[in-house]
Parts: C-alpha cells; structure tokens; sequence
C-alpha cells in the first residue's frame, strides 16, 4: 500500500468494537428504559383512577347514587338528573396506562373488605389474569 493513498473504509476491528461498545450501552441502558416507561403507565393508570372516582363523586352528588357502569360518566344514562359528562374532555371511558379497560364493580366484589359502593380495577400490565399485587385499584 502506498504510504500517500488515503484509507477509505473501516477495518473489520473497529467494526466490532463500535458494535460491541452498542450492544454494551443497550445491555445497561435497556433495564432502565423499560423500568422508567413502567412508572409511567402506571402514574397514568394512578392518575384516571383518580380522575374517574371524582367523577363518580360528582355523579353521585347530581344523580343520588353511583352510575351502573362508567359509561354513564361520559353519556346520558336517561337519568333526569344526569348533568354530564363528568370527565372533562372525554368523549369515552379512559382505559389504563396499558390501554386496558378498567373494571368496576357496584357493590365490590374483589375488595369487599376495602371498599363498600364500589372499586374500580386496573389488572396492570399483563391484563386481567396477572398477579394481583400488579393491580390498581380504587373505590368508596
């Protein structure tokens, strides 16, 4: 090779140094990422559950009692009293941070003990079936 001929392409060492430097940074960054995405599905399911048993407040304080389902929070049960929709800019019941819908019960059924109206329940990240210290949960 002539020492006055410019190189134009990697070798193959340097190839797989970049290489493994990335799959280095993906192994320590990669955890830390899907932990951080986590906290923040479940702050947003923490914050609709939050959101939908103010609203559910506010039903009960127009109507006399808690709706049947939580439809009733954003459409006309035919109730006359209904003077909503109760979540603002919503045109739908919210799903959780896993885009599951919520589950509510009128009367409790999985938290008897906790609640006496009514929970609703987020079955976390795996969906209904997952381990119940993954869910959320509220109530009254």
């Amino acid at each position: 090779m002539n020492m006055t001929q410019k190189r134009s392409a990697f070798s193959m060492i340097e190839i797989l140094v970049v290489v493994f430097i990335i799959g280095l940074l993906a192994t320590l960054i990669g955890p830390n990422v899907a932990k951080l995405m986590f906290k923040g599905q479940t702050s947003a399911t923490q914050s609709t559950l939050t959101a939908l048993k103010a609203a559910l407040a506010d039903y009960k304080m127009d109507v006399g009692r808690f709706p049947d389902s939580l439809t009733s929070l954003v459409k006309s049960p035919g109730t006359p009293k209904w003077r909503g929709p109760y979540l603002e800019g919503q045109t739908d019941v919210p799903t959780d941070g896993w885009e599951y819908d919520f589950v509510y019960n009128r009367p409790p059924q999985q938290y008897k003990d906790r609640y006496k109206y009514y929970e609703i329940i987020s079955y976390g990240e795996e969906g209904e079936g997952s381990p119940k210290e993954q869910w959320l949960h509220t109530g009254a």
